[in-house]
This record gives C-alpha cells, sequence and structure tokens, in this order.
C-alpha cells in the first residue's frame, strides 16, 4: 500500500509570508507548503475528505481529516527542493503509515481507510497536468 507520493510540479511555489523569518506563515528556512495544502484540501473534498484541522508544521503542513475511525488520519506535505527553473520537488503522506495500529493496548486495522485515502490522494495528484514525474512510496 502507498503512503507517500513524490512529484514535480510549478504549480505550488511559497506564499507571501512563508519565506519570511519575521512573518506569521514562516516555518523554516527553505521549507513552503501551503499553496500544495490547500490543493489538497479542496480537491480531497471532492472525494469525500473534508479537512476538520491544519496547521503549519516546521516540516511544511498537517492537515487531519474528518473520518468514523476512532483514531487521527492525517496528510502530511512539504517541497523537497528549492523551486529551480520554475519548478520544485514535493512530498505528501498519509499517517498512520502502517496498516495496523495500538491504541490502549489494541491492535486496530486501519488498512481499509489507508487504502482508500491513498487512492483517492492518487487519482487527485495524477488528475493534474501541472504534476509531474509521480511516484508512489511504501513508508512500511
Amino acid at each position: 500500500m502507498d503512503t507517500m507520493y513524490t512529484f514535480s510540479s510549478d504549480k505550488f511555489s511559497p506564499v507571501s509570508g512563508e519565506l519570511d523569518q519575521d512573518h506569521d506563515d514562516y516555518i523554516n528556512p527553505g521549507c513552503f507548503a501551503k499553496q500544495l495544502a490547500d490543493f489538497l484540501e479542496a480537491n480531497l473534498q471532492d472525494q469525500h475528505y473534508k479537512v476538520q484541522f491544519r496547521c503549519a508544521e516546521d516540516w511544511g503542513q498537517w492537515l487531519e481529516l474528518e473520518h468514523e475511525g476512532n483514531y487521527t488520519l492525517a496528510i502530511g506535505c512539504a517541497n523537497m527542493s528549492e523551486i529551480e527553473d520554475g519548478v520544485a520537488e514535493h512530498r505528501v503522506f498519509i499517517s498512520p503509515d502502517k496498516p495496523v495500529i495500538r491504541k490502549w493496548l489494541r491492535k486496530i486495522d486501519i488498512r481499509n481507510d489507508l487504502e482508500q485515502l491513498s487512492s483517492a490522494l492518487k487519482s487527485v495528484l495524477a488528475a493534474d497536468n501541472q504534476i509531474t514525474g509521480l511516484k508512489a512510496e511504501k513508508m512500511i
């Protein structure tokens, strides 16, 4: 099961303040993901995933999704390279990244949820012609 996608795109660049140390949107030097997170939030809604919480992290953006399970299902996204000739490398990953998690000493099989989210992510990313070199990886 694929839980991480990498790709190149000229569609996502830093927004005003995202690379400015004195601005509230500043994450880390050279790190940006706000436009990519906006894109994922809007397009995953079409796939019946609604973002219930979103925040900037020191590595990019974190989007927690509404779902019926009793655990946090989320997506993280960030750039992996500086913009060169208008194009940057990006990463999107699913959390948790394992098909079985532990909660209160119980094992919970979340394989179905991960497979459905992975399929939705792949569909959203593959459908955009400004996203190239899409590669799926297993983090487990």
